[in-house]
């Protein structure tokens, strides 16, 4: 099964599983998953491999976006807006400088505020283990 494929049915899956919110929280995980990836290929000099993570995080950006309400999200969803795509601007802006690392780790420290925001209206932990389990959900083994 290509990856394509695979996100779209473990997304299925959790969505007809798990509670909207804790979905989202996942998503959040799998979005700062991807970023420290580049990060970290960013300091190796592996600005292919930085490229493809920010490609990967973008993607799941880009989805929450669409998903955003915005007839009934009202100053929430705008604001939601302008962050994923301020987001998403800053990392592709970061991919091949020699501050992308720096530039990543910025956001990481961004969405995870959104994400821990998510997750205490969710009611759930925000500890480092449940980050990583809830990102492999969304994540095939050795992929991006």
């Amino acid at each position: 099964m290509n990856q394509s494929r695979y996100a779209i049915n473990a997304y299925q899956t959790a969505q007809r599983t798990l509670p909207p919110l804790k979905v989202v929280v996942m998503l959040y995980d799998g979005i700062l998953v991807r970023i420290n990836r580049a990060a970290d290929a960013a300091r190796r000099g592996d600005y292919q491999k930085q490229f493809e993570y920010v490609m990967s995080a973008a993607r799941i950006i880009d989805g929450l976006n669409r998903h955003l309400d915005m007839e009934r999200g009202g100053d929430v969803a705008v604001n939601l807006r302008e962050t994923y795509e301020a987001v998403a601007r800053c990392l592709f802006r970061s991919v091949g400088k020699e501050t992308a690392a720096e530039a990543c780790d910025r956001l990481v420290v961004a969405v995870r505020e959104l994400r821990d925001a998510w997750a205490e209206i969710a009611g759930m932990q925000t500890t480092p283990e449940q980050q990583a389990e809830a990102a492999s959900v969304f994540t095939p083994m050795g992929s991006a």
